[in-house]
């Protein structure tokens, strides 16, 4: 074939070839998979399928200006529970205020308070010591500690927080590492690679993944998948619920994977607030190592049995040798494979973390030390195997606002100048918590210490099925727990006992805990007015009309603050409350006669004249108006 027969051939070649494609055919390819899934996202949120998981709330009916923490977002974390644990009603202005100090506290169930109401918690007893202190200060402190979350539900928290404009970050974590929501041991548990699960945390926003989520459950499902709520037995705790992977050796990959996990998404949390420029106090942890022993021994391997080690502190501990008995509690701590008490390895990363991002760490197991005989923790400060007793919060909270101090991060309003002596009595005396707080804290104590893991799976929790109601404190105690009523509910029903018997003390003091725990419902407030003034106790609900006052200023606070100043001869402050009333539509022959005899004790003839006038066109009949009218009438003309 000669040279130009073969050009021919090969021109005809190249004819046949087809051009490669423009630039713009590739991104029309790439764009049609996207645009799919942006319509069938739209299309899903349209129709509303699925959970919004906003982290902060309103409740538009009742509590337009403020947020709380969104109660369905640990469905977002607990992905083998129909129901997560729920947050702490902790409500804080939409818009911040010029003079408002707003702290965030981070943590599972103890940074919650666990096993008491949100009044007895770090936060709660915190933000009380602030008010006594800066009471010209809008105090906030909102707890964002959850049950049986760990550092990955708070990592996910960290951006919204950041967007509420923090004072200050307090956090209290580590215990749930192991078992704790998608934790390495986690019954909820996605594995061990740490952005694969914060991955799949980010993309439970988008209606899509929770539609395929939801698919693959219902998969699951149909085969009897052990992860269905359905496989858990009635009587299990959701501390029993989260154990997947129980045994985890010391110094095992388990046990490494849980302290990388914590370390990375600890160094997450700090980076985040580091870059928004937050201050942060970080506390470490504290459990109880003398008074419980290992949940589970192993005795293979080259580290000997949990309880063996236990054991042998106790006994070294009874001779007297406290030092070498306190290492090995922490000993045997460190060796139960069952680690619901955090490792001290937990503490070292906590330090070291702090040390990295310029953070204050407050050592909290320390403090706990130095208040426990022997400087070894047990029930002396704790309730279980970590949880706090009431001293333990209140040595918690008292230790962060210590460190606030240290630190300068504290309000910028006028500080009262009172001692820390002087503090804790005040806050004593009126501490928010009655002894039906304390009989249902019992009640959730016995029903996780009688259960497993502090008993045998499956076995009666023997210490729950003997308590027996002795009062009626206990019986709406048992009420509240088995949610037969509200737990405010509870309250009213003891406090009606103590004010129908005229003992207006424990009524208010059943009354006040509500008061404290729902700070923005004027309801109970109200209500305690109400009863207050119908057994004409009228200088007792005086600082609660001021309280609504402030909550929510109406005709009906302006009345009866200037009614009670009138009957008390405080004739300045009644003027003032009395005339703000007269301003209101629902201004009545009686407002109008009280507001005329603060006019006249105050030397206002004419006005007190004219608002008797105003009395008796409401109502002609009335005959002390008439009286005063005459008196009025003579003094005007002299």
């Amino acid at each position: 074939m000669t040279d130009k027969s073969l050009k021919i051939r090969d021109e005809k070649k190249n004819r046949h070839k087809a051009a490669p494609p423009p630039r713009w055919y590739y991104i029309i390819l790439f764009l049609i998979p996207v645009l799919f899934f942006v319509i069938f996202e739209l299309s899903l949120r349209l129709f509303d399928y699925g959970e919004k998981y906003e982290q902060f709330i309103t409740y538009p009916d009742h509590y337009p200006d403020k947020y709380f923490l969104n109660p369905g977002l640990t469905k977002k974390y607990f992905t083998n529970l129909k129901e997560g644990p729920s947050p702490i009603p902790d409500g804080f202005d939409i818009i911040k205020r010029e003079n408002s100090f707003r702290v965030f506290l981070l943590g599972g169930s103890s940074a919650a308070g666990w096993p008491y109401p949100p009044n007895a918690s770090i936060s709660r007893q915190l933000k009380r010591r602030l008010e006594l202190l800066y009471p010209d200060n809008t105090i906030e402190v909102i707890n964002c500690g959850i049950s049986a979350i760990n550092s990955y539900t708070i990592r996910d928290f960290i951006p919204d927080i950041i967007k509420q404009k923090p004072d200050l970050i307090i956090i209290y974590a580590g215990h749930n590492e192991y078992y704790g929501a998608l934790g390495v041991a986690s019954s909820s548990t996605l594995g061990q690679n740490r952005w694969l699960i914060n991955t799949y945390i980010w993309l439970q926003q988008f209606r899509t993944a929770q539609l395929i989520q939801n698919i693959i459950k219902g998969i699951y499902g149909w085969f009897g998948s052990a992860m269905q709520e359905g496989e858990f037995t009635t009587n299990e705790t959701l501390m029993a619920r989260m154990i997947g992977e129980s045994l985890i050796p010391y110094k095992s990959e388990l046990f490494y994977s849980g302290l990388e996990q914590f370390e990375g998404n600890l160094h997450d949390i700090l980076k985040m607030f580091k870059d928004a420029d937050v201050p942060v106090i970080i506390g470490s942890v504290t459990s109880n190592l003398k008074d419980l022993k290992p949940f589970i021994s192993l005795s293979e391997g080259e580290h000997p049995s949990a309880e063996e080690v236990f054991k042998q502190a106790q006994s070294e501990y009874e001779l007297g040798n406290y030092s070498y008995a306190a290492e090995l509690f922490l000993k045997a701590k460190e060796l139960d494979a069952l680690r619901f008490r955090a490792p001290k390895k937990v503490n070292e990363i906590i330090a070291s973390a702090a040390r990295k991002f310029g953070y204050m760490m407050t050592d909290i197991d320390s403090v706990f030390k130095s208040y426990s005989p022997n400087r070894i923790v047990g029930y002396n400060l704790t309730v279980d195997h970590l949880h706090p007793n009431i001293d333990g919060y209140n040595l918690i909270a008292k230790s962060f606002f210590e460190a606030m101090e240290k630190q300068n991060y504290l309000p910028a309003g006028k500080r009262n100048n009172l001692s820390l002596i002087i503090q804790d009595s005040v806050l004593n005396a009126q501490f928010p918590f009655t002894g039906i707080d304390s009989v249902i804290a019992h009640i959730k104590l016995i029903t996780l210490i009688g259960a497993y893991p502090f008993a045998p799976r499956g076995s009666p929790n023997h210490l729950l099925n003997n308590f027996r109601p002795e009062d009626v404190i206990d019986s709406s105690a048992m009420k509240v727990i088995r949610k037969e009523m509200l737990w405010e509910e509870g309250h009213y029903e003891v406090a009606k006992r103590y004010y129908y018997s005229g003992d207006y003390d424990n009524f208010l003091r059943e009354m006040n805990a509500v008061i404290e725990e729902r700070p923005f419902n004027d309801v109970t407030c109200e209500t305690t007015i109400n009863l207050l003034i119908d057994a004409q106790q009228t200088d007792r609900a005086l600082p609660y009309l001021h309280r609504l006052h402030k909550l929510k200023p109406s005709y009906f606070t302006n009345k009866w603050i200037g009614q009670i100043y009138l009957v008390n001869n405080n004739y300045t402050d009644a003027l003032l409350y009395l005339g703000e009333a007269s301003k209101l539509p629902e201004a009545d022959f009686q407002l109008w006669y009280n507001l005329a005899g603060a006019y006249y004790y105050n030397n206002k003839i004419e006005l007190a004249l004219s608002a008797v006038k105003n009395s008796l066109a409401l109502n002609p009949n009335y005959h002390l108006a008439k009286n005063f009218y005459e008196q009025l009438k003579t003094l005007s003309m002299e």
